[in-house]
């Protein structure tokens, strides 16, 4: 039977989806398309007669980027029902319903329902998120929403409190993404700790899956590094030697201010203790410039503690304060122009710190997984340790783990040869 919307008719609706943020966000919107392919949507972008938005709320730079897609999107397919869904559209519906259909994280699972029903269909979705396989480095969420209640952070508000999935849903998937090609599989979640003890049980059961060549593990907390975890990771060869360790700021007055309940002790015992197993590991992590209360003084410890750390990548965040946050309330709100001078000095840190990270691997062999041509004949991919390599080659690598000689750095990207 066809059905129309906005004037047109189609036997089958096309869907498409365009995601903002963060990895947690891309997982969402490949199962979201996987679960209205099942329901009988076509999966395209050519003149969609659905047009899906993950939004992200993470920063109000997120918002404004959100919101310009929304409106840009609504322009160029006037004939689509255009739909704002995920983290923004949770946290600030309001500012949304007069462009776009609303559906927020809490509606997750009835998605295929509700748009359905908004285009007279009776297609109800399964209640349950659909995996959607992928070849090469697949992400899989494991747990979703966050208990921690950062100051700065709206994530708690937006996907709602930790949800751990079943090991055995996450082994099924994981089983189904090693048997469409995927090499790499990426435990991934808004806070991954909060699966607990039972996180290194399902990393060693995943790690054990035929067929699978690597693990990696999305953002860790410093808590969660302990000796059972150490123990744990020394006896798993497929784990790639790169972490993620979440920190923000390397200044203890900071980070109580923040509610991030660690200190640079911990912060720093949990890497040496990471190192203790991999010596020449990638440790990456996120920090803020210029929240609230930060003198002078704090943000020069903060730095230095980055430069004692020696971070191979730092994702550097301006602080802005964000509706809704305890940290938007605070005193000693830091001006504009102070903010961003100290974002470019942490950004310079991190450039310098992460030439001085490639540098140490120059004229050595490392096996490179493959993930995508850039140009023709030049293909680009990542190390074990989350180094981006891109190396000549007339040969189809993408999703092919070869190994590469590193020959130079240059703006964050390491340049290479294959080894004959």
């Amino acid at each position: 039977m066809r059905r129309s919307i906005s004037g047109r008719c189609f036997m089958s609706p096309k869907i498409t989806v365009h995601t903002l943020g963060c990895k947690v966000n891309q997982y969402d919107s490949e199962a979201i398309l996987r679960e209205f392919s099942d329901a009988g949507f076509t999966v395209s972008g050519n003149e969609p007669d659905v047009f899906i938005i993950n939004t992200c709320t993470v920063t109000n730079v997120s918002d404004k980027k959100s919101r310009q897609l929304i409106k840009r999107v609504r322009r160029e397919n006037p004939n689509a029902l255009i739909v704002a869904y995920g983290c923004y559209a949770q946290v600030e519906p309001d500012a949304l319903e007069n462009i776009a259909m609303v559906i927020g994280t809490s509606e997750r699972t009835r998605l295929v329902e509700l748009i359905t029903a908004k285009l007279g269909f009776e297609t109800k979705g399964t209640g349950k998120e659909a995996p959607a396989p992928k070849r090469t480095r697949a992400y899989l969420k494991i747990q979703d929403g966050c208990d921690r209640f950062c100051a700065y952070c709206i994530v708690p508000y937006a996907r709602g409190g930790v949800v751990s999935r079943a090991a055995v849903d996450v082994l099924a998937e994981a089983e189904a993404l090693v048997r469409a090609g995927s090499k790499e599989i990426v435990l991934s979640g808004i806070q991954i700790a909060a699966y607990g003890n039972n996180l290194i049980e399902l990393m060693k059961r995943v790690h054990g899956l035929p067929g699978l060549e690597r693990l990696r593990l999305g953002s860790l907390e410093p808590n969660i590094i302990d000796d059972a975890f150490l123990e744990c990771i020394r006896d798993l060869p497929k784990l790639c030697d790169h972490f993620h360790l979440s920190l923000q700021s390397g200044c203890d007055r900071t980070l109580e201010r923040m509610n991030r309940r660690y200190t640079t002790a911990k912060y720093a015992a949990a890497a040496a203790g990471l190192r203790g197993v991999f010596p020449k590991m990638g440790l990456t992590t996120d920090m803020i410039a210029g929240f609230p209360g930060e003198s002078e003084d704090d943000f020069d410890e903060s730095c230095a503690f980055a430069e004692e750390m020696r971070f191979s990548r730092i994702h550097v965040f301006t602080y802005s304060a964000k509706k809704g946050t305890a940290a938007a309330g605070f005193p000693g709100q830091i001006d504009k122009e102070t903010k961003e001078r100290r974002s470019r000095r942490l950004r310079e840190a991190a450039d310098r710190l992460g030439r001085e990270f490639y540098k140490q691997f120059m004229n050595m062999s490392l096996p490179v997984l493959f993930e995508a041509e850039v140009e023709p004949n030049l293909w680009e991919g990542h190390t074990s340790g989350y180094m981006t390599v891109r190396a000549p080659s007339a040969s189809n690598l993408q999703n092919r783990i070869v190994n590469v000689r590193l020959l130079r750095g240059e703006n964050g990207i390491v340049y290479g040869e294959e080894c004959r």
